[in-house]
């Protein structure tokens, strides 16, 4: 079932109108199915079964609402058969008889192998929808879900009430469970404890929810040492050894949803709800403030080595240095009278073969004593990063430097013990053997931060109360799940179990590459030195071509947005999958396009409602809402991707298994925590990382920090679009091809 269809599950009647599209795809039948459909007598008993099984082909349920029919259906489903078809009929007038209703539909199901819901298929239907809560909680988006595994399952769609109750009864059942495992592991008392302290006033006036929620506005000190009160207080609350067996989604959403409502509201809901929002606000804030703390660290410590490596030229600095030196040493000489002029011209010489021997030292070396000579304003926030419960790979070196800093602030010492022998890197050992015990102890603190900084980055130390910093193994699926469900996964990634089924294709693959670049080669098509050369191919320029080309043009001809929109909203109905139902008026449908103007513009609700006169700042406010919801916007892109795929004329525009993908930087506003500032605009930006099919249309797309490795963003977009295969991505590593291409056929790309 395409992400379109959904919009017509469960529907009692016919719209008013429908595109030749719909009508092409629902009401043009089979042979098996036309074979049923001749079997009727009289022209209007035909067309009455053939509509039954169109509609219950495209809604998944029974036609029993008596609407009329549209005339275009009626007209088509005539010259299909042959008949003469009404231009103007209901339901009851083309069934006289009751009865004869229930047979057409009791065929209609029949022909298409649809059944009545039976109480084993209810089971599983409930069993689906608590699964599905894991992922989301909006009844809306439930109800389109019940739907649509109804209808893969070819069971007849009930009414909307009857899915309501169920789905309602799914979520009592889900948190109810939830609220028992949350008491069940958390002490009573703590449990009290974390309900009280959210409404707790701070001395800035606001409750502790919202410093909690807000998000730090810059990476400075101040930001940091603010988010480090966070992460203490959560952790000096037990927050961190609690729910580690919930899911993320779950988290998340419970979070959201009390952060959405004022502390003194969010007191007064409701038990379990509010124990599960608590615990879920709680553990997401922990969860989300740890991430913030480490990625403003390694941006401090960036900053660091900006402002340390700011103005330094090694090679003028350091010559400058070591004139100065030999100018001292000469003074020295030529001041002492009691040297005789022998022994001078032996020091001399001496001093100048010295001074030959020393080299300059590098760029990296004087940044790195920079850095010593500065670390003390850091040192407070090294003190804090010291108590974080730190895990790391197996011997990895930088636990030992972590746990040596954390006694010595524990002993307020502020110098470096003589016997230690730490594993920072071997640029550091003169600075730790350094008889300044003092400046031994900088050393190893900015050492520590830098090293610190690097694994972060590479994923060998961690903490795991994180989203992003957390253990790899964690990231991965449990082994015992993964042995229950690995098949599902290999099916939907289209691998075989066995590696040898995967792997002897790809070898032939390789093999019959090098054979063509061998021949080609040989051919003198190619030429092969230092790089590969080939041979430019010659423009092919058509008159037809470009004849064809403006001709397209002047039939196309000009066209509004606002037309382009509505032209395709008619088609796709991309406004119902954003609304989960037909819109109810004219200003619902406005408020939807409202939302995803505003979003994809940049322009605040005021604005885009100075531009639509019928709607006011908050209506448009409220649909920026409905478009933010990433689930539901994806669907409705997928929607009217697949549309435009339908078109005959795309199968010329490439081929449907290829893909580009690269970044664009979107301007944002400074105090978004994930902006950075974008090297040619010098402006606050976020990357938006998107993936382009061959034959055109972006497929999947998703925010990113900007300088960042785009290797994983590419193969992410390829695994997580489902439904169109891509057997060859092209994109710009930035340097990590190797990385990129050794990963890729691992994940089916």
């Amino acid at each position: 079932m395409n992400d379109w269809q959904s919009t017509w599950l469960g529907r009692r009647c016919l719209p008013r109108d429908l595109s030749d599209f719909e009508i092409e795809a629902f009401f043009t039948f089979t042979g098996n199915e036309r074979r049923v459909i001749e079997e009727r007598r009289g022209s209007a008993l035909k067309i009455a079964l053939a509509l039954q099984i169109g509609f219950l082909r495209m809604t998944g349920r029974l036609m029993e609402a008596v609407r009329m029919v549209p005339p275009a259906l009626w007209r088509h489903l005539g010259q299909q058969f042959e008949v003469a078809a009404p231009t103007l009929a209901s339901l009851r007038a083309m069934y006289r008889r009751r009865r004869t209703l229930f047979e057409h539909q009791e065929l209609a199901c029949e022909t298409l192998g649809f059944h009545w819901l039976s109480q084993a298929q209810r089971r599983a239907l409930m069993r689906v929808l608590r699964e599905e809560l894991a992922r989301t909680r909006d009844r809306a988006r439930l109800l389109q879900f019940a739907r649509g595994w109804l209808y893969e399952h070819r069971l007849i769609v009930p009414r909307e009430r009857e899915l309501r109750t169920m789905i309602a009864k799914a979520i009592r059942a889900h948190e109810t469970q939830l609220a028992r495992t949350i008491v069940g592991a958390v002490d009573p008392a703590l449990l009290g404890e974390w309900r009280t302290i959210l409404t707790r006033p701070r001395e800035s006036g606001a409750t502790v929810q919202s410093w909690l929620w807000a998000a730090p506005a810059k990476h400075s000190s101040r930001q940091i040492e603010e988010v480090l009160e966070r992460v203490e207080l959560l952790r000096q609350l037990g927050v961190e050894r609690h729910l580690r067996e919930l899911s993320d989604a779950i988290v998340r959403r419970y979070a959201r949803r009390l952060a959405a409502r004022a502390p003194a509201v969010a007191a007064r809901i409701a038990e379990p709800a509010r124990t599960i929002e608590v615990a879920c606000f709680l553990r997401h804030c922990l969860l989300v403030s740890t991430d913030r703390l480490l990625l403003m660290v390694r941006r401090r410590v960036a900053d660091l080595w900006r402002i340390a490596a700011a103005g330094v030229d090694a090679k003028l600095t350091d010559c400058a240095r070591l004139y100065q030196e030999l100018l001292g040493e000469l003074a020295r000489l030529a001041s002492d009278p009691g040297v005789s002029s022998e022994t001078m011209r032996e020091q001399l010489l001496s001093l100048i073969q010295a001074h030959r021997a020393r080299r300059p030292r590098s760029r990296a070396e004087i940044v790195r004593e920079r850095l010593i000579e500065g670390v003390r304003p850091v040192r407070a926030l090294l003190k804090a990063l010291a108590r974080l419960p730190w895990q790391a790979v197996p011997a990895h070196p930088l636990l030992e430097p972590l746990g040596v800093l954390r006694g010595l602030y524990e002993r307020d010492r502020h110098d470096l013990p003589v016997s230690l022998d730490l594993p920072v890197g071997r640029v550091w050992r003169a600075a730790l053997k350094s008889p300044d015990r003092e400046r031994a102890l900088a050393a190893l603190e900015v050492a520590t931060l830098l090293n610190l900084r690097r694994a972060l980055r590479n994923g060998t130390v961690w903490i795991e109360h994180s989203l992003g910093f957390r253990s790899r193994e964690t990231l991965f699926i449990p082994e015992p799940r993964w042995q229950q469900s690995r098949r599902t996964h290999y099916r939907r990634l289209s691998l075989p179990t066995d590696p040898k089924n995967f792997l002897d294709p790809l070898i032939e693959r390789a093999k019959a590459g090098v054979a063509a670049v061998a021949e080609a080669a040989a051919a003198g098509v190619l030429k092969i030195d230092d790089e590969l050369h080939l041979t430019p191919l010659a423009a092919q320029e058509d008159p037809k071509i470009e004849k064809l080309r403006v001709a397209l043009d002047r039939r196309i001809g000009e066209a509004q947005l606002p037309q382009i929109i509505l032209g395709v909203d008619a088609q796709v109905r991309f406004s119902w999958i954003m609304l989960g139902r037909e819109p109810r008026s004219a200003s619902e449908l406005l408020m939807v396009y409202a939302g995803i103007l505003a979003h994809g513009t940049a322009l605040s609700a005021a604005e885009t409602a100075r531009m639509i006169p019928q709607l006011s700042s908050a209506s448009v406010r409220a649909a920026m809402k409905w478009a933010g919801d990433e689930r539901r916007l994806a669907q409705a892109c997928s929607a009217i991707l697949a549309f435009m795929h339908r078109h005959p004329i795309c199968a010329t525009w490439g081929r449907a298994d290829l893909a580009s993908s690269d970044m664009m930087s979107l301007e944002t506003y400074r105090r978004v925590f994930l902006a950075r500032n974008d090297p040619r605009r010098q402006t606050p930006s976020v990357g938006i990382y998107s993936h382009t099919r061959d034959c055109f249309g972006i497929s999947y797309a998703q925010p990113i920090l900007l300088n960042e490795r785009q290797a994983g963003a590419a193969i992410e977009g390829v695994v997580r679009d489902e439904r169109l295969e891509t057997t060859q991505l092209a994109v710009d590593t930035h340097g990590y091809t190797d990385a990129g291409m050794s990963l890729a056929p691992g994940c089916g790309v």
